[in-house]
């Protein structure tokens, strides 16, 4: 026996389905910065790159945290003082425009992974990358792997499950020597 469904239901089962498929646009004026920037380092895709930020920051570039990390790839000072750049060659270095940012989160997330894969913690090395760049490198050498954070779990989680779904491709740039 077949049973149906009110129409207000289906509607509602189709939106949310849909809603829930989708993921966050990338901002256009963000699109080439990221592939330019993923494409510098190997095994880091720019799609990961996307789904990062919009965990970080929902791709604000002006976000800021309760514990002070700023813009669209969240870096505390401490962080950003070792990997933050003049990318956009303006003469200030800064984690509040992308075009400073974006490039340091990939130069910091190339290091961890190049980190994760000579350390001999188990898991493969985006995972283990992901979780430094939330956690901090010493978490995740005492874990042996993800710590079991529940905030460091959802955020690598969620990044693993929203970065297939962007639809940017990497560009590797054949000028840079490549992790």
């Amino acid at each position: 026996m077949m049973r149906f469904l009110p129409a207000a239901a289906v509607s509602m089962a189709l939106l949310t389905g849909c809603m829930a498929s989708q993921p966050p646009t990338v901002p256009a004026e963000h699109r080439k910065l990221i592939r330019k920037a993923a494409g510098r380092c190997r095994g880091l895709d720019a799609g990961t790159v996307a789904a990062q930020l919009y965990v970080e920051s929902k791709f604000d570039p002006q976000a800021r945290s309760r514990v002070g990390a700023r813009g669209i790839a969240q870096f505390m000072p401490d962080t950003w003082s070792t990997w933050g750049r003049d990318e956009n060659g303006d003469g200030v270095a800064s984690p509040l425009q992308p075009e400073d940012a974006i490039p340091a989160q990939v130069r910091l997330m190339c290091h961890l992974m190049a980190r994760a894969q000579a350390s001999g913690v188990p898991g493969d090395r985006l995972t283990l990358a992901l979780a430094a760049y939330n956690a901090g490198w010493s978490a995740v050498e005492q874990a042996r792997g993800v710590p079991d954070y529940p905030e460091t779990v959802a955020y690598v989680e969620k990044i693993r499950d929203l970065a297939p779904r962007y639809r940017l491709r990497s560009r590797p740039d054949p000028r840079v020597t490549r992790q």
